[in-house]
């Protein structure tokens, strides 16, 4: 998909918390401690996948022994990796690790300032770049969301420390003035 799209692949990972979805596809649903272990290997795979010529991995849920991944992505460079969630122990050690951006917060200033602050530990304690890590958001509108309203939840979502918001419009499939008056009025703001 990276090379398809010119090196525009956003590959993102989480350990998974909306249950039915698991369960819908035949995963089986495991508690929280467990899920991790499998998080934390799964995503030392993929970054293997995409950074090593043949690849060996053994671990508790999964296990690789050499297999092709040709080509590794666009230009020669590996595709960026996201990881969602804020887990502090976990999750923001492996984005420090591994990953080219992250998900924390939910749009709440407050958090997105916390987990960032654990983040640039995890960062200063890897050797990492805290800068070129991309942090991100989710921030979801409630029907009625005047722009200045939007405008102003983005600037304090922006102070807290977050690059990058993925909005959640509700019914944008029906109703495209909300975006429209986003994309008009917000975007060219903040980019």
């Amino acid at each position: 998909m990276d090379v398809a799209s010119h090196g525009r692949l956003y590959a993102g990972l989480g350990a998974g918390w909306y249950e039915h979805e698991w369960k819908a596809y035949g995963y089986e649903w495991a508690d929280v401690p467990e899920r991790m272990r499998a998080f934390r290997e799964a995503v030392e795979i993929v970054h293997r996948m995409w950074t090593e010529e043949k690849p060996v991995f053994e671990g508790r849920h999964y296990r690789i022994d050499g297999p092709i991944n040709e080509p590794k992505g666009a230009g020669g460079r590996k595709p960026d990796l996201w990881l969602g969630g804020g887990g502090e122990k976990v999750t923001l050690k492996l984005v420090a690790k591994y990953a080219d951006a992250c998900n924390v917060g939910g749009g709440d200033p407050e958090i997105i300032e916390q987990k960032l602050e654990v983040l640039r530990r995890h960062c200063d304690e890897q050797g990492t770049d805290y800068d070129r890590i991309t942090k991100s958001t989710s921030l979801y509108l409630e029907e009625g969301d005047s722009v200045a309203t939007v405008r102003e939840r983005v600037e304090k979502i922006a102070a807290a420390g977050a690059d990058y918001v993925i909005t959640y419009i509700p019914r944008v499939a029906y109703e495209h003035e909300p975006l429209l008056a986003i994309a008009e009025e917000v975007i060219p703001q903040f980019a």
